[in-house]
């Protein structure tokens, strides 16, 4: 691992090690509670954050950019349990093989109002990511350096039934990421700022 990323990874572990995230009984078998992994891994001494595009065939956020996770399960044990199962079952990333640096405070997505718990791991860049067709469209990684980059924000304009509402938002490669996955993009931000 290069220097920059062995940084960063202390920098999270750090930051993240007293961060209680909400208990499972909070938010389990809650239909509007879910727990995500924010996968990182390095590229040419990169570190590089996966997210996902959501297929058109799901029930909540279809078409949009999240990170992989789900609803929480009843044989879930815990929140990061159900957050690495939906992983695996998601993109393929198998448990064992994510360091798991710890969680953010769970947050509520803005247009639905769904309770997510999210926890960000290390996985090796050789995994193969596959995605699950019927919940996924597609896997794609942004590099560290392009999330900091101004020149790649923007808006997002979001119509519901007729109201079309305006969102910050990062443009890249074709992708917008926005509402929930981008205020967790920012926190790893924040906590990686120089």
């Amino acid at each position: 691992m290069s220097g920059d990323f062995t940084h960063h990874i202390e920098r999270l572990s750090l930051a993240l090690k007293d961060v209680e995230p909400a208990p499972r009984a909070a938010l389990a078998n809650n239909r509007n509670a879910a727990a995500v992994l924010v996968p990182l891994f390095e590229r040419r001494g990169e570190m590089h954050v996966v997210y996902i595009r959501r297929s058109d065939h799901v029930e909540s956020h279809r078409g949009q950019v999240a990170f992989p996770g789900g609803r929480v399960d009843p044989r879930d044990r815990t929140l990061l349990d159900a957050a690495l199962r939906e992983a695996h079952e998601e993109v393929g990333i198998p448990p064992r093989e994510v360091h798991v640096l710890g969680g953010f405070s769970a947050a509520q997505t803005t247009t639905t109002g769904i309770i997510v718990a999210p926890f960000v791991g290390v996985i090796p860049a050789t995994i193969p990511l596959t995605p699950d067709p019927h919940e996924v469209a597609e896997i794609f990684d942004v590099p560290l350096s392009a999330l900091r980059d101004r020149g790649y924000r923007g808006d997002y304009e979001w119509n519901q039934n007729g109201t079309v509402r305006r969102f910050p938002a990062i443009l890249y490669g074709g992708q917008t990421i926005w509402g929930l996955t981008l205020r967790i993009t920012e926190h790893l931000l924040e906590v990686l700022k120089d």
